[in-house]
């Protein structure tokens, strides 16, 4: 369930810090002092705070999705659908040496992918050749067999047309829904108005999941960086079939 403490930056009291995460102000001055350490991830963020890569709230986002998901949804390859600035899946081809190439999908491709890519090239200079951009749609982009798919903030249906790609690829797959809609609400809508429209839709998400063959785990983001901050992992269980 959700904590007060980021995994990523587990020196971060999020109630501590000196902005709120989705203020549009540029923090560097204020935000600075709590990246300050040596190691790889401080460097990484310190990188992206000077660059105003990201907006600050995505930026402790991307890296709290990461923490909690890298260990049980992971491949050689990562397909990041409806990716956006793909820090993400940017954070596999940086982090996981296991991981040799990272597919960002999105309709078009967004400036702040080039800036997330520049602002981590003299940190991390080994990511760039891991990493390509594919401008496609859900329904036509091919995902490898067996990747890793990742779906961070897949609005509405569009998360369960990742579930969708990651059962046929037979990979594993993180989500964090939001945008849930009522009208597509799936099963009893009376499961909607006793659990909530939210928690309805996520709950018939996982046992889709679950009837698949995979594990599922739920875990929860800091709800001060987002209110949808559920996170849910799944991966093929031992020995399952498609």
């Amino acid at each position: 369930m959700s904590s007060d403490r980021l995994k990523a930056f587990p020196r971060i009291d999020p109630a501590t810090l000196p902005l709120v995460p989705w203020s549009r102000a540029r923090p560097i001055d204020k935000v600075m002092p709590w990246f300050d350490g040596d190691g790889l991830v401080d460097k990484l963020a310190r990188a992206l705070l000077v660059a105003q890569a990201v907006p600050f709230k995505e930026l402790l986002e991307s890296f709290e999705v990461f923490a909690h998901v890298r260990k049980r949804v992971r491949a050689p390859v990562v397909v990041d659908l409806c990716c956006g600035h793909g820090l993400v899946g940017v954070l596999y081809g940086v982090l996981q040496r296991d991981v040799d190439r990272v597919l960002l999908v999105d309709r078009q491709r967004p400036e702040s992918v080039d800036r997330v890519l520049a602002a981590l090239a003299p940190v991390a200079p080994w990511l760039a050749p891991k990493v390509a951009f594919v401008e496609a749609g859900l329904d036509t982009v091919d995902v490898p067999e067996g990747a890793a798919v990742l779906g961070i903030h897949a609005c509405g249906g569009a998360t369960d047309a990742v579930i969708d790609r990651a059962l046929a690829a037979r990979g594993p797959v993180a989500l964090v829904p939001c945008c849930h809609q009522k009208s597509q609400l799936p099963g009893p809508p009376t499961l909607g108005r006793a659990l909530g429209l939210d928690l309805a839709t996520d709950v018939h998400r996982t046992y889709r999941l679950h009837a698949a063959g995979y594990q599922t785990r739920w875990s929860e983001l800091p709800a001060v960086i987002t209110p949808k901050n559920r996170v849910i992992a799944a991966w093929p269980a031992a020995g399952s079939r498609p």
